[in-house]
């Protein structure tokens, strides 16, 4: 198999998803389609789409939204091949669902949605492994509980918070020689607020912990996030600036044209005044500081983060502005790993650890050609349905290694990324969390299901039908005493 692309993309719509016509979606979908140096237009080979709070909260921890979801998906798969058809009108790329069952199921955790597409042309079902999935509460009661909850073990928290994964290998070898290689994929929503960074971090940990994906296989292990040769990690990430960026407002605008400094610009060291200002905003951005101390994220990297600014907390309808009452951040962020991205390949790689695989030797040696490329880290300034805009990333990843040494030719036994089992907390023992998923999910479907009540109650106001709600008790009682 050829290089392969990967258009990575996460949206949080604010519980807005009905307001997305077709012709938002295939705007939203639409950099997926990038022309290459050569102007020849290309379509992807996986398509990695990460959505939170698709529908209100009650809708989705009730299991009533689970009709609307799937239409979601439904609509989502049929923008991709809309767009492919009118691009590729002689031989039309088709996208189909990598996860198990119907061509729309997605993973999903209350309203938090991961869907991974493959291109049929490019990616033909026979170079498909097993899929496994997994999903980790992480809203309330994820850092609270008995003493042995750690902070750092998840699986028992409500799925107003959370993350989803999906792992699959794929066989990127030749009809003749086969070549497996495992991707992992995980949509995520941390704990929001600003004064919840420690939350954030622990949420990181509970996800490298408690993030398990069972095989298939019974004479298989469970594996972890970072046992996996090439992740991609998408979502509402809710990190903010450290401070105001007062001061920086050509930066917070999307309509400044942003124009990437040309080679010769590079090599003198000069930037344009946006650049300049972006960097400094860069700078406040508390992921990116949480990387350099090593509490969080710190084997993962990114693209270009200056090429857009904060995309949360947007004005709705409009393409610049920030509510004010929000200190505004980069909280929508596609990150990415692999074994094939040695340090210092990458730009935002420098957190990435020295310990290195052996199927990286004589990785500087290699043109970049041989290495993971993001070619492109945007957001779409023009989609102004949510207080959030849209992030996408194109990632290239390049022919594997075809000499015998490095020939991985079973999908149960795949290269994984260079980092010692030291950078994640202790495992969650299987037992343990599958009984605290459990716990979640009752915990979801009780409070989603009195939510929905209270709401019909009070006719869709909460506090009405928690008035109404609380007149039915006074009644209920005044009838069991006796007294009525």
């Amino acid at each position: 198999m050829a290089e392969l692309t990967v258009f990575a993309t996460t949206y949080n719509l604010n519980t807005r998803g009905a307001s997305l016509a077709p012709s938002h979606l295939q705007h939203w979908l639409h950099p997926a389609f990038q022309g290459d140096s050569a102007g020849t237009t290309n379509a992807p080979d996986l398509v990695v789409i990460g959505v939170q709070e698709l529908i209100p909260l009650h809708e989705s921890l009730s299991g009533f939204g689970a009709t609307f979801i799937a239409n979601f998906q439904h609509a989502i798969v049929t923008a991709l091949n809309t767009l492919a058809a009118s691009l590729f009108p002689a031989q039309p790329a088709s996208f189909r669902s990598v996860a198990p069952g119907p061509d729309y199921k997605s993973t999903s955790i209350g309203s938090i949605i991961l869907l991974v597409f493959h291109n049929t042309q490019t990616v033909p079902v026979r170079k498909l492994g097993r899929p496994a999935i997994a999903c980790l509460g992480l809203g309330l009661g994820s850092t609270y509980g008995l003493d042995f909850w750690s902070e750092d073990r998840g699986g028992y928290g409500m799925g107003n918070k959370g993350a989803v994964g999906l792992r699959i290998p794929i066989n990127r070898g030749t009809e003749e020689e086969e070549f497996w290689e495992t991707f992992t994929f995980i949509g995520a929503h941390l704990a929001a607020h600003d004064k919840n960074l420690a939350e954030r971090n622990a949420n990181y940990r509970q996800i490298l912990s408690s993030m398990l994906f069972t095989p298939s296989s019974s004479l298989d292990r469970p594996l972890r996030v970072w046992q996996t040769s090439h992740i991609v990690f998408v979502g509402d990430l809710n990190y903010r600036l450290a401070a105001s960026p007062s001061g920086l407002e050509m930066a917070l605008k999307d309509s400044s044209l942003y124009e990437q400094p040309n080679q010769q610009e590079r090599n003198s060291g000069d930037m344009s005044a946006l650049a300049r200002e972006r960097q400094k905003l860069v700078a406040l951005d508390t992921l990116k500081q949480q990387q350099a101390q090593g509490k969080a994220f710190t084997f993962l990297g990114e693209g270009d983060l200056k090429t857009f600014a904060p995309t949360y907390k947007r004005i709705i309808g409009q393409v610049d502005g920030y509510n004010k009452k929000r200190r505004p951040g980069y909280t929508d962020r596609i990150l990415f790993a692999s074994y094939r991205a040695p340090r210092g390949s990458l730009d935002d790689f420098s957190d990435v650890s020295t310990e290195r695989s052996p199927l990286l030797d004589g990785a500087e040696e290699q043109d970049s050609s041989e290495t993971v490329q993001i070619e492109k880290y945007d957001s779409i300034p023009d989609l102004t349905v949510s207080d959030h805009k849209p992030v996408y990333a194109l990632i290239k990843i390049p022919t594997p290694a075809t000499d015998s040494q490095h020939r991985y030719a079973s999908q149960h036994t795949t290269p994984f990324l260079p980092f010692a089992s030291v950078m994640s907390p202790p495992p969650t023992d299987a037992l343990s969390l599958g009984a605290r998923r459990a716990i979640s999910q009752v915990v979801d479907r009780t409070v989603g299901l009195t939510w929905y009540a209270t709401l019909m109650l009070g006719a869709g106001n909460l506090i009405a039908g928690l008035l109404v709600e609380g007149l039915l008790v006074i009644v209920a009682l005044t009838w069991w005493m006796g007294l009525w």
